[in-house]
């Protein structure tokens, strides 16, 4: 999928400026892939409304992504116990099921490894549209 390619430089970085889509286009719960900048990212809407941008390509088998699904990560505050968390999310990948933190990109179930790490990008809602800077 292609993007409304509106891009522009930002006044106070080097990172190039692209329009995804509209605010509206995408319901929470969703995900999305994008092919900007050169690149393939998946673009996610949380259920509080708010957006991720995380590389589309898994670093296990290189499965797409976008085609994955957004989960609550489950965490745990005691040994032994575990709950899905109120405010951390991970996108699964479609093939093995790895999981990728939407804030970091890390697998939250192998930490410390940058070869099961995806690169995280800067998303911003401005004047209704959801833009990505790479």
């Amino acid at each position: 999928m292609t993007s409304r390619e509106a891009v522009r430089r930002a006044a106070d970085s080097r990172e190039a400026r692209y329009v995804l889509c509209g605010l509206d286009e995408i319901p929470p719960g969703e995900v999305r892939g994008f092919r900007v900048g050169g690149r393939r990212i998946a673009l996610s809407r949380l259920d509080d409304g708010t957006f991720r941008v995380v590389a589309d390509t898994c670093p296990h088998q290189a499965a797409q992504l976008s085609l994955g699904s957004i989960e609550r990560m489950w965490v745990s505050d005691t040994p032994g116990t575990h709950h899905q968390s109120e405010n951390r999310n991970v996108l699964l990948c479609p093939w093995h099921g790895f999981e990728f933190d939407l804030e970091t990109g890390g697998d939250p179930c192998v930490p410390g490894r940058p070869d099961l790490k995806l690169k995280t990008y800067r998303v911003e809602v401005e004047d209704g549209e959801v833009a990505v800077y790479l």
